[in-house]
Parts: C-alpha cells; sequence; structure tokens
C-alpha cells in the first residue's frame, strides 16, 4: 500500500468528527480509499489528481467538500496540515474510525 499520512490529532462532538492530518504528497494516493470506504460515489477530483497530481504544497487556504445521504466531509488545507471534518451519526462512528487506519498511522 502507498504511504499512509501521519494522524496528529482527532476529536469528536455529537455528530462532528475532526481529524488532523500531516500534510504530504502521498494524500492525493491514499484520501480516495477514505472517500470510497465513506461510500462517497463522486471522488472525481481525486481521479484526475492520480493522473497528473498537483504539488500540495499549494493548497493552501482551500476547502473541498464530499457528501452523501450519510456523510458531509469537508476537506481543509492549511499551510502544513490537511483538516478533515465529517459529519455522521454516531452509528457510523466505527466505519469512520476504520476509514482513517487505511490512510493514516494511528
Amino acid at each position: 500500500m502507498k504511504n499512509k499520512l501521519r494522524l496528529i490529532g482527532s476529536g469528536n462532538e455529537g455528530r462532528r468528527n475532526f481529524f488532523i492530518l500531516s500534510k504530504e504528497e502521498s494524500f492525493f494516493s491514499v484520501f480516495p480509499l477514505f472517500l470510497i470506504g465513506c461510500d462517497i460515489k463522486r471522488i472525481g477530483i481525486y481521479e484526475a489528481y492520480q493522473e497528473d497530481r498537483p504539488d500540495i504544497s499549494k493548497f493552501e487556504n482551500k476547502i473541498e467538500h464530499f457528501s452523501n445521504n450519510e456523510y458531509d466531509i469537508d476537506v481543509i488545507y492549511t499551510n502544513n496540515r490537511i483538516i478533515l471534518i465529517v459529519r455522521t451519526d454516531s452509528t457510523n462512528r466505527n466505519k469512520l474510525l476504520n476509514g482513517i487506519k487505511k490512510i493514516a498511522e494511528i
């Protein structure tokens, strides 16, 4: 499997869960696994990143959004971190954590 990201921090409050990840080029390779694990069908931008991978250091102060019936996900790029904010029911928490374990070293 491709390199995993480093999980720097995490937490949750009700429906909102957050994960702070290291900002690495491998993000574009591993993050689609997380989205697919959350049954997000429209990951088009990440499919494009596989062919023509952009410089992740240029992704700063940028937000991407993905959602379906069970998950509402914001991806926030800062100057040195990637923050995932995932809103979902607590019944999906184990599935969410398993998805994070696939892409991040815990």
